[in-house]
């Protein structure tokens, strides 16, 4: 099959292909290497490093409300505020 790179050195690999080699939705990361003459990408799982307790107190700490704060209906509402000059 043939792929083009673009001025980024990024390459879209073909529905086909990924699907031929068994490559789903829930592979996102590869390792990349150069084997004789090949560039070979082979899927790998990245494990979270955080230990879950730790995520847990880090989101509770960091989502609850602080006087002060602005709430927002959307993200569409942030956005809008966020572009608005002040």
């Amino acid at each position: 099959m043939l792929v083009k790179k673009s001025v980024k050195n990024q390459v879209a690999l073909p529905k086909a292909l990924l699907d031929r080699a068994g490559v789903g939705p829930e592979d996102v990361y590869f390792d990349a290497e150069y084997e004789r003459g090949a560039i070979v990408l082979r899927p790998v799982e990245i494990e979270a490093k955080i230990p879950p307790e730790v995520l847990e107190r880090f989101k509770s700490d960091v989502l609850k409300g602080h006087p002060g704060d602005r709430r927002f209906r959307s993200m569409e509402a942030l956005i809008k505020d966020l572009k608005r000059k002040r």
